[in-house]
């Protein structure tokens, strides 16, 4: 473990203020370019950093891009925002929200964004700061640090473990995200991307098992659930759906009760996020917990680490999540 000793001597100063620096002494007055020259020299011999912001007072924006309403029906985001300001209130970050782009001031020291953004108010985040990261998805790693749940490790964890137990063919049951150009567009999301790609590698992607709604509400999925009945009334059901968000699961569980489909018996359930209402369903969901408070912890500390170290270079964090298991899906014996 690096020592605030071979920090000093490689800095060129003394231990006693490598200490105060280091340990966010509120007494203590140093130069930026001496507090620069101790962090850097630190960062290089991987200092453990503690959670500090050594005496700064970053003023960060975070542009939660979340229309209220939607935040209101999936407790994923509303999760998401109060982690980010738990963490940020440890790291001593001067968080303020905004909506609106146009509301965010030019004397930002950071941003984190949430949400979908147009092309245009990308470029936009761009000229905003340097030290920028997006939780929960990324528009364009070339440009945007993020940390982001896994939706890739998911989606084939889920078709392998429903092979692994004898479900095929399998089935999927998903949402569009809405463009926020002028254009209207829908484009896919990235858990439809993954299954159709695996699918496809392993030889068995059928797209008369694939279900898209307008969104990832209840509303949505008890329709979408719906669509599946009445699609597939000449021929069995899939062995197994991956849904693509608790609420979408809730809502099609709501549709399959309601003409008596039995779950897991005619048609077993795998979804994504273990809201809370997901262990109180009927049957209750096996579903992937995604830690939303460990995303917003990772967002803070690695844009705080950007913000002291001055680091430019763009990251990608993928968390990984546990598959909670219930009755709406049986763990197969050799997992």
């Amino acid at each position: 473990m690096t020592t605030i000793r071979e920090i000093a001597a490689k800095a060129g100063y003394s231990p006693a203020t490598v200490s105060r620096l280091l340990n966010n002494d509120p007494t203590f007055s140093i130069s930026d370019t001496a507090r620069k020259r101790i962090l850097k020299t630190a960062q290089s011999l991987n200092y453990q950093q503690p959670n500090t912001t050594h005496g700064l007072a970053y003023k960060i924006a975070v542009i939660f891009a979340v229309a209220p309403q939607k935040e209101l029906e999936d407790i994923y985001y509303s999760n998401l925002r109060k982690s980010i300001v738990k963490h940020g209130e440890q790291a001593n970050l001067q968080l303020t929200f905004y909506h609106n782009l146009e509301a965010v001031p030019l004397d930002i020291d950071g941003f984190i964004a949430v949400g979908e953004f147009s092309k245009t108010s990308l470029l936009k985040l761009r000229q905003l700061s340097p030290h920028r990261i997006f939780v929960d998805s990324n528009p364009d790693s070339h440009h945007f640090s993020s940390v982001q749940p896994d939706l890739q490790s998911m989606t084939e964890r889920a078709i392998d473990l429903f092979q692994a137990s004898g479900d095929l063919p399998i089935g999927f049951i998903g949402g569009g995200f809405w463009s926020t150009s002028q254009s209207g567009h829908k484009h896919m999301d990235a858990r439809q991307k993954y299954f159709e790609s695996h699918m496809r590698e392993l030889g068995c992607f059928d797209d008369r098992f694939v279900f898209i709604g307008k969104d990832f509400s209840v509303e949505s999925g008890r329709a979408l659930g719906e669509q599946v009945i009445t699609s597939l009334v000449d021929q069995p059901l899939p062995k197994g759906f991956l849904v693509a968000s608790d609420p979408l699961a809730v809502g099609v569980l709501q549709a399959f009760n309601e003409h008596k489909i039995t779950v897991p018996v005619d048609t077993a359930i795998i979804s994504i996020n273990d809201i809370d209402i997901a262990q109180y369903v009927s049957p209750p969901l096996t579903t992937f917990r995604i830690d939303t408070n460990e995303l917003g912890q990772l967002a803070i500390n690695t844009l705080k680490e950007s913000l002291i170290f001055d680091t430019r270079g763009k990251r990608t964090v993928l968390l990984d999540a546990d598959l909670i298991y219930r009755k709406s899906f049986s763990k197969p014996l050799e997992h």
